[in-house]
């Protein structure tokens, strides 16, 4: 995993110094090595956390006759085999390098040869032809921009455009929309106007006349002939693959064990592959501690099993930081025992394997898929069920109106509404509503999903795994784990996992009972009994409880205060009604001012 970045432009030999200040920027994702490569209309910008061939594999890096050259960020699993079959002599023992051999077999098509998690980018010095892709989940970033004198930019980081000096980024209000309502920026778009971000399963071409953006994956159609035991089989043999393929690495390595069913079942897998897996525990003071969970798996498969106890923190410096290490304005309150995981984890390993992914494709998520369900099979659950909700719902209104996992989880049943499977999922967002916005005279932008859509859960699935998850959960990952110079790998996301499960009936995953059915099915004897009945536990912070604290109270008057930088994005009725209301609207309020107060500039 590393940092990528380039310039494309008729001008590039005296772009040195944009250059330099772009490789400076995103030095942190690749602390092991670096490299800037300067080619007839093209410079390809590398930083590198060695992770493969430590000795071999350095970038950017050339074919044999030097006209293709490849900037190249994430994994490519299982290159091993994939090499065998290329007529090409290799130097290196890279999978890099087997890129560069793909494009040349294969051109464009390379991409349906691979599997992985990527971002790279590959210049043709003869034809100057840029060909660039992202993985098909989103996992690695890629973003890019034209600016006005006609150069094309790229980086792995919005921070890295910005630093090249040939873009005045453009704040764009349909972005700051969708972040009030989501918590995260559209992962189909930037913060910034004039700014894009190649989005997941896509890749771009730009020749001296044109740039070409092409899907080159989507989810595959829904196969409805498949029985519970038949799937069950399949997939323990998929996942049980791709754990042993991720686990390919020339450093210390390890996985993420939160004691909750995806963590669970990745440790169950990766066992079989190594003789002394270390298991990786962060523990937190308070109800979102689950490190007895977590020891109960360890002691089952006799890990190495290392606990990371939270220590103390200033929650105002942490915030700032959080700010430089995401780029965007970002509100999941979770980024921040990430982070703090991911600095504690890069202590003992440099690899490490995570379960993300499993909610999405499983249908974890209870409080926005179940009610789905619901509206779907034009029912509601027993109506005693009913009832009970419908009074915790409206008492926890009451003790906590500014509460918004109360009023996700407890009376979801009752929020959803709706035409179809998109709207009812976008209604079970309980940050600012639309109503909300509107009154305040926020227009609401248009979202379209490049998805194909059946009117089955299957869809809230799909638009998760191509939203929610590149926006949100890929992201905190991604940056979180980078700024610490450590690789988060996640099997749940391989390939062949994510085409075999999506194709399949969305009643084999979540019904109005009973939730991840086929996980349940396929590994449940596997984990022990303590977890076997646990359902899902969130990793959000104690918001209401932080901005409580005198430190944060101060942090709030000095950022949302009169004459504050957001004050000139957003209203000022929207602000002083919500900023002191102690809840997530407050916390989402005060993470976006202060990203704003560090790119003030760019306030028009």
């Amino acid at each position: 995993m590393c940092g990528i970045a380039g310039i494309v432009s008729g001008r590039v030999s005296a772009l040195s110094e944009n250059l330099e200040r772009m490789k400076d920027s995103i030095a942190h994702r690749g602390p092991d090595g670096e490299g800037i490569l300067v080619k007839e209309g093209c410079a390809l910008v590398h930083t590198r956390l060695s992770i493969v061939d430590l000795a071999g594999g350095s970038q950017p890096m050339s074919s044999h006759n030097g006209r293709y050259t490849i900037t190249f960020n994430g994994e490519i699993y299982g290159f091993k085999k994939l090499r065998s079959t290329l007529n090409y002599v290799f130097e290196s023992d890279s999978d890099t390098e087997v890129l560069l051999a793909l494009y040349l077999e294969f051109g464009s098509a390379m991409l349906d040869h691979i599997k992985g998690m990527f971002a790279f980018a590959i210049w043709d010095d003869r034809e100057k032809i840029l060909f660039c892709a992202r993985d098909r989940l989103g996992e690695k970033p890629f973003y890019y921009a034209t600016t006005e004198q006609g150069d094309f930019v790229f980086a792995s980081e919005l921070s890295a455009i910005v630093e090249s000096g040939l873009v005045t980024p453009t704040i764009d209000p349909d972005s700051i929309y969708h972040y009030l309502r989501k918590l995260y920026v559209d992962p189909g778009k930037t913060i910034y106007k004039n700014v894009s971000s190649l989005a997941p399963g896509n890749s771009l071409e730009l020749s001296p006349s044109d740039l070409t953006v092409k899907r080159y994956w989507k989810f595959p159609s829904v196969k409805e002939s498949v029985s519970l035991s038949a799937a069950r089989d399949e997939l323990v043999s998929l996942l049980d693959s791709a754990v042993s393929e991720q686990m390919v690495a020339d450093v210390p390595l390890g996985a993420f064990l939160s004691g909750g069913l995806d963590s669970s079942t990745i440790v169950s897998s990766a066992v079989n592959h190594t003789s002394n897996l270390t298991t990786l525990t962060y523990r937190m003071a308070g109800g979102l501690d689950e490190g007895d969970y977590a020891r109960s798996v360890a002691n089952i498969y006799d890990t190495n099993h290392i606990e990371m106890w939270e220590e103390h923190h200033s929650l105002p410096d942490l915030i700032l930081k959080m700010a430089d290490v995401y780029d965007e304005p970002f509100a999941d309150s979770s980024a921040i025992p990430t982070y703090l995981i991911c600095e504690h984890a890069r202590k003992h390993c440099k690899v490490v394997l995570t379960g993300d992914g499993a909610d999405e494709l499983f249908g974890g998520y209870v409080d926005r898929y179940r009610p789905i369900v619901h509206m779907l099979n034009g029912d509601r659950a027993d109506k005693l069920q009913n009832i009970t909700q419908f009074i915790c719902y409206k008492v926890a209104n009451k003790i906590y109106p500014s509460t918004n996992f109360w009023q996700r989880s407890v009376g979801a049943d009752f929020n959803v509404t709706g035409k179809n499977v998109t709207e009812a999922l976008d209604s079970t967002y309980g940050f600012f509503s639309h109503a909300e916005l509107a009154s305040f005279g926020m227009e609401k932008p248009l979202v379209l999903y490049d998805i194909d859509l059946d009117g089955t859960v299957n869809d809230a699935l799909k638009i998760d795994s191509s939203n929610y998850m590149p926006g949100d959960i890929l992201v905190k990952t991604d940056r979180a784990s980078m700024a610490n110079g450590l690789e988060l790998r996640a099997p749940f996301l391989d390939r062949d996992v994510v085409e075999f499960v999506m194709s399949l009936p969305g009643d084999l995953k979540i019904t109005s009972s009973r939730d991840k059915i086929l996980l349940r099915e396929a590994f449940e004897s596997r984990w022990p009994k303590k977890v076997q009945g646990r359902g899902k536990q969130g990793f959000g912070a104690p918001v209401e409880r932080w901005l409580k604290t005198p430190a944060m109270r101060a942090m709030i008057n000095d950022y949302l205060g009169d004459g504050t930088n957001i004050r000139a994005i957003l209203p000022d009725g929207l602000v002083d009604k919500y900023r002191y209301e102690g809840g997530y609207k407050a916390w989402t309020l005060l993470t976006l001012a202060v990203w704003l107060e560090k790119n003030k500039a760019y306030i028009h």
